[in-house]
């Protein structure tokens, strides 16, 4: 990756970007774009809140992100890619087995509020609403951040609970992805993600699955997460949840 960096020393970087532009494949350009992007946003937590990545958690960000969105664009969806399995990239929410929990998790951004929500839905084989609990939060988080903690609050979640047989899935693909790598990382992220795996190992004697999904196979826990930014914490039981939410919750219902 790193030959696509090289710039003359005389160049400005919009020289260097016109002159990739017309020169470097549309792979090298992706790279460089994100790459790009993900250095601003690092240098914006820097000024803002001092905080930053190290180089190689920055590219490491930008290589999970770009093809996280690459395959959120690609309708053919090789399930083999990164870590990936036969059971990841579902379109559609489906029933778990009987006898098994489905959590859905996800987390919105609010930028006016400076403010994030992770949220989980549990539902069981019949799709029935068993739980559903959301945050709104304080502060700038990386959005990966944001995603591994509602995962690790669903994992909590199903330890307390004691359920034997769960299905975890999230639409955000980089953190599944890492959470199935055995890399030791040492960043913020990265004690969250181990922190997540901690879990898992602890959970050993259970069932316990994180899996990836479309952004579409995940719409009850994206909505219940944009609609929680002004909500400090609360949980829905079966029985109690909003009337606006049952028409996403038997949406699901109607692929099956």
């Amino acid at each position: 990756m790193s030959a696509i960096f090289v710039r003359r020393s005389d160049q400005t970087f919009m020289e260097w970007i016109h002159f990739s532009t017309y020169n470097d494949t549309n792979d090298q350009l992706a790279r460089i774009c994100m790459i790009s992007w993900v250095l601003w946003n690092n240098r914006n937590n820097v000024v803002w809140h001092q905080k930053g990545l190290d180089p190689e958690e920055l590219v490491k960000s930008a290589t999970l992100s770009l093809n996280q969105w690459r395959i959120a664009q690609d309708k053919t969806f090789d399930n083999y890619l990164g870590f990936m399995t036969i059971v990841d990239g579902n379109e559609h929410w489906h029933l778990p087995p009987e006898g098994t929990i489905k959590v859905n998790t996800d987390a919105a951004f609010f930028a006016e509020s400076n403010t994030y929500a992770p949220a989980m839905v549990a539902r069981d084989h019949t799709g029935s609403l068993l739980e559903a609990k959301t945050a709104g939060k304080h502060g700038h988080i990386d959005p990966m951040m944001a995603e591994a903690l509602s995962i690790r609050e669903a994992l909590s979640w199903i330890k307390f609970k004691s359920s034997r047989k769960v299905i975890v899935e999230t639409d955000c693909l980089a953190v599944v992805q890492v959470l199935r790598c055995s890399s030791i990382h040492l960043s913020y992220l990265g004690r969250i993600i181990s922190e997540c795996q901690g879990f898992l190992k602890d959970l050993h004697s259970y069932d316990v699955r994180v899996n990836f999904v479309k952004r579409s196979a995940n719409k009850v826990a994206h909505i219940l997460a944009r609609n929680s930014s002004s909500i400090a914490e609360r949980s829905w039981v079966k029985g109690d949840v909003l009337p606006h939410y049952f028409h996403v919750l038997s949406d699901d219902l109607k692929i099956q």
